[in-house]
């Protein structure tokens, strides 16, 4: 389980950190508040996602099955973590 969480962590934070940093930019730019804050989140991590790992790091995917995380399930948890963040930056 911890092994699994490793991976993941690896996956996410090249995708995490700039998606962060990207979001906080435009918010600053646009009105800071926890709406677009999350509204930026929501476009910009399943798009950072796939400029990394599908144009860039195609055979990274290999890595990440081989630990038995197919790109479907790697995709799923992208937009479902984005949804979320969506939807808790709505009620904050």
């Amino acid at each position: 389980m911890l092994k699994n969480a490793k991976i993941l962590g690896i996956f996410y934070v090249k995708i995490l950190i700039p998606t962060l940093l990207f979001s906080l930019l435009i918010a600053f730019a646009t009105d800071l508040n926890f709406e677009n804050l999350g509204l930026c989140f929501l476009l910009l991590f399943p798009m950072l996602h796939f400029f990394i790992y599908e144009l860039r790091l195609k055979n990274e995917y290999l890595f990440y099955a081989n630990f038995g995380f197919s790109r479907m399930f790697l995709w799923g948890l992208t937009l479902s973590t984005s949804i979320v963040i969506k939807f808790t930056s709505v009620y904050l």
